[in-house]
């Protein structure tokens, strides 16, 4: 049986689409499956999905470019600009979409999804480990993984005051590695020699999945290397403009990118309640469960201690 899905958007967008290709060779065992990557000519994001999972893909595509940098649809919530329509696609495109036996729209903005024959939802919250064998690092394995900073102007950066005061506070509890760019480590120049605290400028999407896999525990904003950690069992905490309070997401947020509501702040969110929380996942296990609870988590569980 051949199968095509199609992935949207950047490397968070195919990481969540990913997920979900499980749940697909679940239902069609035998499938052969082929991914076509909707991302404008970019080609990064496939070739590490076909390095990182080859063995679930058969081939991979990238799809070159759309009809038209503008689609205007009509919905229910009005009219909207929506260029990763599938029909804003050329018609050679969507016949090689459609050339096979069963088709799959991943496109995780989309949410066709929800209603495909697969068993979506008990893939919901898994992410699949990576085939490849990624080696032991420099670090030692009980370090905070650190994503605050992705590139200038981003409207999902935090406030720079606020991100050093954090991982002053932060530092003095676990060891922490900041993930960064090279081009942009000079925002973190107050901790080039912190005692607790390494600044990573990886090379590569393969070295961040090397460090999450060792990390204890991920702290990040929305970008794409927030889903990276998932994919080793890695409790993940996130500041979200899209979260009004603490735990409180935007259902539309939530079902397609957020994901676990108890573990996303708001922007800028009171420094000591963040490193409590994430020094107790350092403690006990449990908080990664129920990290609203920030003292003697043990009690409530009913943990017996003898």
């Amino acid at each position: 049986m051949d199968i095509n899905v199609r992935m949207e958007g950047g490397l968070g967008d195919h990481l969540l689409a990913n997920r979900f290709i499980p749940a697909i060779l679940d239902k069609y065992p035998n499938a052969n499956i082929s991914v076509f990557s909707d991302t404008e000519g970019n080609h990064r994001t496939l070739n590490l999905l076909l390095k990182l999972f080859s063995h679930f893909y058969n081939s991979g595509e990238v799809i070159e470019e759309r009809k038209d940098k503008e689609f205007i649809i009509n919905t229910k919530f009005g009219t909207e600009n929506y260029p990763a329509h599938i029909k804003n696609h050329k018609e050679e495109t969507l016949s090689r979409l459609y050339d096979c036996d069963k088709f799959y729209d991943l496109h995780i903005d989309g949410l066709k999804w929800l209603d495909y024959d697969f068993e979506w939802l008990r893939y919901y919250y898994h992410f699949p480990k990576p085939i490849l064998d990624f080696k032991e690092n420099e670090y030692e394995n009980d370090y905070l993984l650190v994503h605050l900073y992705s590139r200038p102007n981003s409207p999902y950066n935090l406030e720079q005051g606020y991100v050093n005061a954090l991982l002053h506070t932060l530092s003095r509890y676990v060891k922490t590695v900041i993930v960064i760019e090279k081009q942009y480590m000079d925002y973190y120049n107050n901790f080039f020699n912190h005692p607790n605290i390494t600044i990573n400028t990886a090379n590569s999407i393969e070295d961040i999945f090397q460090l999450a896999k060792n990390c204890k525990c991920f702290l990040g904003i929305d970008s794409g290397i927030r889903y990276i950690p998932y994919h080793f069992s890695k409790p993940v905490f996130l500041f979200s403009k899209y979260c009004s309070q603490y735990g409180q997401i935007a259902p539309s947020h939530l079902v397609r990118w957020l994901i676990f509501d108890k573990n996303v702040f708001p922007l800028n969110f009171d420094v000591n309640i963040v490193s409590q929380m994430i020094q107790n996942v350092f403690d006990n296990p449990a908080s990664a469960l129920f990290p609203e609870i920030l003292n003697d988590i043990n009690s409530y569980i009913v943990k017996r201690n003898v």
